[in-house]
């Protein structure tokens, strides 16, 4: 079934209160029941897991990022990405645990030894491959997210000279600079004004208040805005005619370090193996994001082939 609107409506009302982040860590067994279906270790997959591990895999994530991740009704971290995690965990034969930080900080938490493995909605992209490697299970793109009553942006010129929020450390805000900026230019229009905020909540709570125009978003989470009860009526999404899923499609997934190569292979081998289960399709569904699910598995692939949703 859909994950139930109250609990997007308690996301949406925690993330408007919320003015920092929560550092949590839970551990979680390698017996795994995904979605009332117990997953079963591969041992293939098991046997790529390096041994310096010891059989426990350290995470990172930076809820509350609805639908990938959020705290349910009894405080306990759901979401996409986490049911993915279990059921990937439970293929390897590893526990896990969780740690709760800004999404700016996942990648110096790899860098610095403190996780060996980032889960927190991230995009794939060269910059950040240059330090990670991903292991893709994911296609979205991006949208604007206005206010309903705001019926001047309706595409993404119309951002020109006017406001715009992003989260730091997110790839909107050079794909702004890099793409958009220099189109504003060229059509004679004052550049687009970005505001960068520490987190999805800030973010939305500034075009909710009125002090900034717009948000470049993922189409996901702005869905999630756009259906929850908290904001019913208040926002509409822009997206291109040409691309449903908006603009700059994308893949995105899990991260680790670029040396750890075997620890990839593992992850890579058990995504295959429940996607092939039916497992990966089923825990997307079970959220209503039916369409967020990559054609196949990749690894190291920032831009699906075929890519639609371009500036020109």
């Amino acid at each position: 079934m859909p994950i139930q609107k109250k609990a997007i409506a308690s996301f949406v009302a925690a993330a408007l209160a919320c003015a920092a982040f929560t550092g949590i860590a839970r551990a979680e067994g390698t017996d795994q029941v995904v979605l009332g279906k117990t997953i079963a270790k591969d041992e293939a997959a098991a046997a790529l897991v390096p041994a310096k591990f010891d059989g426990k895999l350290r995470l990172v994530v930076s809820a509350p990022y609805a639908p990938w991740m959020f705290f349910d009704d009894k405080n306990e971290l759901t979401g996409i990405e986490i049911d993915v995690v279990r059921a990937v965990a439970a293929k390897i034969g590893v526990s896990v645990t969780f740690d709760n930080i800004k999404f700016e900080g996942t990648i110096p938490s790899l860098q610095a030894g403190k996780a060996d493995m980032i889960a927190a909605g991230m995009g794939d992209n060269p910059k950040r491959e240059e330090i990670l490697n991903f292991i893709n299970y994911t296609t979205l793109g991006l949208v604007v997210l206005t206010k309903a009553d705001d019926k001047e942006i309706n595409g993404l010129m119309d951002l020109c000279g006017r406001s715009v929020s992003r989260i730091n450390g997110d790839v909107f805000g050079p794909w702004v600079e890099e793409k958009l900026q220099p189109k504003c230019a060229s059509l004679g229009k004052e550049k687009i004004d970005v505001r960068t905020f520490p987190d999805p909540n800030a973010a939305l709570l500034a075009v909710k208040s009125g002090s900034v125009d717009s948000e470049i978003t993922g189409l996901v989470s702005a869905t999630t805005i756009l259906n929850s009860k908290e904001n019913a009526g208040q926002f509409r999404v822009i997206r291109p005619d040409n691309s449903p899923r908006g603009w700059k499609l994308a893949n995105g997934g899990f991260a680790v370090l670029k040396a750890e190569t075997d620890l990839t292979k593992a992850i890579e081998t058990a995504l295959k193996a429940i996607k092939a289960e039916g497992t990966l399709q089923a825990i997307a569904d079970h959220y209503g994001y039916p369409d967020v699910i990559i054609d196949e598995i990749v690894v190291n692939q920032p831009t699906p082939a075929g890519n639609l949703g371009g500036i020109d």
